[in-house]
């Protein structure tokens, strides 16, 4: 994971971005600057972890799909033309 630069460097207060990640909670990650001691908050991404579920439901839905398409087909084939078929009934 590359982190952000530092903001007070982006701004020209701070000599130089020498940033690392001081505390992580569940929804965000605090990163700290070593040389202004800038305090950033950046919150976690929770959209990809919906992105990765919507997906899953997605490759469910389109085998499902599949497998009714598979039983919706007919179970014979015609013959080429020319050729006579036979009577499976008798």
């Amino acid at each position: 994971m590359e982190l952000p630069t530092c903001g007070n460097f982006l701004a020209g207060s701070c000599e130089r971005s020498s940033v690392y990640v001081s505390k992580e909670t569940d929804n965000a990650f605090v990163i700290t600057c070593k040389t202004c001691s800038g305090i950033n908050v950046f919150p976690k991404d929770r959209d990809e972890n919906a992105a990765k579920y919507q997906i899953f439901l997605k490759k469910q839905a389109d085998m499902e799909e599949r497998r009714r398409a598979m039983e919706r087909a007919p179970a014979y084939s015609i013959t080429p033309a020319g050729r006579k078929s036979r009577n499976v009934d008798g």
